[in-house]
């Protein structure tokens, strides 16, 4: 994971007019520079909301919008990621991605960094923040942190009772908690000091581990949603029995957010619609690209406390209003690229099990710099708990290890052409395996760490080509997301930028494509190769896009003034060739 998004501050007199007179999705107007803004986290307080959105900062506004004060490193933040918040009075606090914590106790003018210089490697990915009578409550991918002055934190994770410390989601009502994790749906209804941990499919691992991944979570009473990779699930009995909910009424089966108003509707965003389901009418409404919003559907949902309702979306904020739709346009191509076809090597099995949080973090991907706040980034990162198995991606033989930074090299069987393949675990907790071994394709080999230089839990994978057959300890990568094979109804893309003479164009981000998951690392563009990073051979690429699900696409990307724009298809378990010329 790296670090996520900005933050901002409205009233939340943002509509005047009666549920029943909301029809369609109007753009919310944000200051120059913020329209298009990618959100990701809409949290709503006493007379104000707190916006979050990718890189951008935030911006703070207590006059409807009138006037804004744009908060973000220039201005005191160690970080412009931020993946939620909340303010009571005077005290704010910032999650951010890859920083742990932004506090201002003096509304906004100062701000203090609660990051690695504080925590050190642990609880920096942060996913929301939430104040009840005066104590924090903040969810990150190390457990759940809490406190009422940060200089006396506490932290739970497993052994308190939670599916996982790795949580997505987190939703506080009175005296009850319910948490969204890796392994389940975790309620508390004592305030943390006792914790149910439930499977809302009904799915567990072997060792009776919940196999449900909750995204988003949502209750009143006894009633319980949990919005996983697989659909919405609903309890009416606090967890007792769950069945499937909606199924027939959503398109996409990927929940991003929940949300309950005061007139009883659970608002449902998905990766393809926003939906409204009334409990006590018990009726569906269902919104879409035909209401106004953007293709790529909804990452948050939030409600203000007049009722208003929000949409965050990869095309910036949306608001609920009367009135005809604004339909998006989609911009006119200058080119198309239907053809696919079959990968020539993405034959390696992912290093991580499926149960377990097997996404690679879409921030800080193969050639990316994060948008130029790191160097080139010469692998792929797979964000998990600490322990987490770690899988041979082919038969092989293991012929490097330093287990004092937790790094071992897999020399691969399969060869590809002159070049011996071989792929490197680096941070390993444990290395289970001695120079020599041979391993099996799936066979356990080692385990998630923290080892070495890290700011987080993470496996960084790294793909090299070697013509020597030797450990090949010196990198000579390529783009691992060509080599491992895709998520299921997924494919890839692989483009070249270039300009009217043909020749790359290095560092320049590709938009237009969204993916669902995951959404605590979630993808926003892709950047161009630079300097530092080798295309492959087979393909003589200069940006890939994997794990895209099946459909169509609006590529763009813009350098100096020039632009591309192109129409492309994806197909489940191939991979489309794209050329975009700036021009």
């Amino acid at each position: 994971m790296k670090k996520i998004m900005a933050v901002l501050f409205l009233t939340a007199a943002l509509t005047s007019c009666s549920k029943d007179e909301m029809k369609n999705w109007k753009r919310y107007g944000l200051p120059e520079g913020f329209a298009k803004s990618h959100i990701l986290s809409i949290d709503s307080g006493e007379s104000s909301i707190l916006i979050g959105t990718y890189g951008k900062g935030a911006l703070f506004s207590d006059n409807n919008g009138e006037s804004w004060a744009v908060l973000d490193t220039g201005s005191g933040l160690s970080w412009n990621f931020v993946l939620g918040g909340a303010r009571d009075g005077d005290y704010i606090v910032l999650a951010t991605l890859g920083d742990g914590l932004n506090i201002s106790t003096d509304y906004g003018k100062n701000w203090e960094r609660y990051g690695y210089n504080y925590f050190g490697i642990e609880y920096l990915y942060t996913v929301d923040a939430k104040i009840k009578n005066g104590k924090k409550y903040v969810p990150t991918a190390d457990g759940l942190v809490m406190f009422e002055d940060i200089k006396e934190w506490s932290a739970l994770d497993e052994s308190a009772g939670i599916g996982s410390q790795y949580i997505y989601d987190m939703k506080i009502r009175d005296n009850s908690i319910a948490l969204g994790t890796l392994h389940g749906f975790s309620l508390s209804r004592d305030g943390g000091e006792s914790w149910v941990t439930m499977s809302p499919n009904e799915k567990y691992t072997d060792e009776h581990i919940p196999a449900c991944k909750v995204r988003a979570v949502e209750f009143s009473g006894k009633k319980l949603f949990a919005g996983c990779d697989d659909g919405l699930f609903y309890s009416k009995d606090s967890g007792k029995t769950w069945e499937q909910f909606g199924a027939d009424n959503l398109t996409s089966r990927y929940v991003r957010d929940l949300a309950i108003d005061d007139d009883r509707n659970l608002w449902i965003a998905t990766y393809k619609e926003i939906a409204a389901y009334n409990l006590k009418r018990k009726n569906w409404k269902v919104y879409n690209t035909e209401n106004g919003l953007p293709p790529g559907g909804v990452n948050c949902i939030g409600v203000t406390n007049e009722g208003g309702v929000l949409a965050g979306t990869n095309d910036g904020l949306f608001r609920l209003e009367p009135g005809p739709a604004e339909i998006i346009e989609k911009p006119d191509a200058d080119n198309e690229f239907t053809e696919t076809e079959e990968p020539i090597h993405q034959w390696m099995l992912r290093p991580v099990r499926p149960d377990d949080q097997n996404l690679k973090d879409q921030t800080y991907l193969y050639g990316s710099t994060m948008g130029g706040n790191f160097r080139q980034h010469q692998g792929n990162e797979y964000n998990a708990p600490e322990g987490t198995p770690l899988l041979a991606v082919d038969d092989g033989i293991i012929v490097y290890i330093d287990r004092e930074i937790g790094h071992s090299v897999l020399k691969c069987d399969h060869k590809e052409g002159d070049f011996f393949v071989y792929a490197h675990y680096h941070h390993q907790h444990d290395i289970f395996k001695n120079v020599g071994d041979v391993v099996k394709r799936g066979d356990i080999i080692g385990s998630i760490g923290k080892k070495g230089n890290v700011t987080n839990e993470h496996l960084h994978f790294e793909v090299s080509l070697s013509k020597l057959d030797d450990s090949n300890r010196e990198s000579h990568t390529r783009n691992s997301e060509l080599w491992i094979e895709p998520l299921p109804g997924t494919g890839t893309i692989i483009g070249k930028v270039v300009d009217e003479d043909g020749e790359y164009v290095p560092g320049v981000r590709v938009y237009g494509v969204t993916k669902p998951i995951p959404t605590e690392s979630p993808f926003s563009f892709a950047e161009t190769y630079q300097d530092k990073v080798h295309p492959d051979e087979a393909y003589n690429e200069n940006f890939v896009i994997s794990d895209v699900p099946e459909g169509s696409y609006i590529l763009s990307v813009e350098s100096d003034g020039k632009k591309s724009v192109i129409k492309t298809v994806v197909e489940a378990g191939k991979i489309t060739n794209v050329v975009m010329t700036i021009k």
